[in-house]
């Protein structure tokens, strides 16, 4: 028999407009589409993947909102068990993901485990959030020679960043958004909540900032330079 292939599809990051051809394309022919499930109500990934599901098996993995390494492991470990099962059977399963797969996301721990298992495995690339931020702020992220720094908003040291040089852009905010706030009040920082979604809402002046913002938070700082 031959055997199914698995995707990691990212699906853009948030606007159902920005979904890409291809993404909808993989979605179309696979067999399962496959759901992490971290106990919130809605699952946007597949909001944004719902047009384009006929009579695909949608299948939920438990993928926690946890910080124990350990436990997540296992986690992946045995989602990948179960959609090794499914490729053994020749099922292609495409797995869904908001932005792109390689940015932080929990599509690539499952995936390589399936890659290290022998499997099929391919990546479909999505439009990143810090893309679509930057295009809601009607910015540039970098020109020339000027360095992009990508980084977690649960850095130990924000206020090290501002010697970096470039732009530095943090994304995984979640809780410690009322931290990054704080520690960039003063500065020429900007955020942008929930990019492309129909609840953005974009600070150019971190003065405005009234409240915390919410989990899908990106922080901007440009070099002054």
């Amino acid at each position: 028999m031959i055997k199914g292939k698995f995707y990691a599809v990212g699906v853009g990051p948030g606007d159902p407009d920005l979904i890409s051809l291809k993404a909808i394309n993989t979605i179309e022919k696979c067999d399962v589409i496959a759901l992490p499930v971290s106990g919130g109500k809605n699952n946007m990934a597949l909001d944004i993947g719902k047009p384009y599901i006929t009579d695909q098996e949608l299948l939920h993995l438990d993928m926690p909102m946890i910080k124990d390494g350990e436990k997540l492991r296992e986690f992946h470990r045995k989602a990948a068990d179960t959609i090794g099962s499914l490729l053994d059977e020749g099922r292609n399963v495409a797995f869904l993901t908001l932005g792109d797969p390689t940015v932080y996301s929990t599509v690539m721990y499952v995936h390589k485990f399936l890659t290290d298992d022998g499997h099929f495995t391919e990546v479909i690339p999505g439009i990143t959030s810090f893309c679509a931020g930057a295009a809601a702020l009607n910015i540039t992220l970098c020109e020339k020679d000027e360095m992009l720094h990508i980084v977690p908003a649960t850095f130990t040291d924000l206020k090290q960043l501002e010697s970096l040089p470039g732009t530095k852009v943090l994304m995984k905010s979640g809780k410690t958004i009322g931290k990054v706030i704080e520690a960039f009040r003063d500065s020429n920082a900007m955020l942008v909540e929930n990019a492309t979604m129909k609840n953005q809402r974009i600070f150019k002046d971190f003065s405005e900032i009234k409240e915390d913002t919410g989990y899908f938070s990106l922080v901007y700082l440009k070099d002054e330079k």
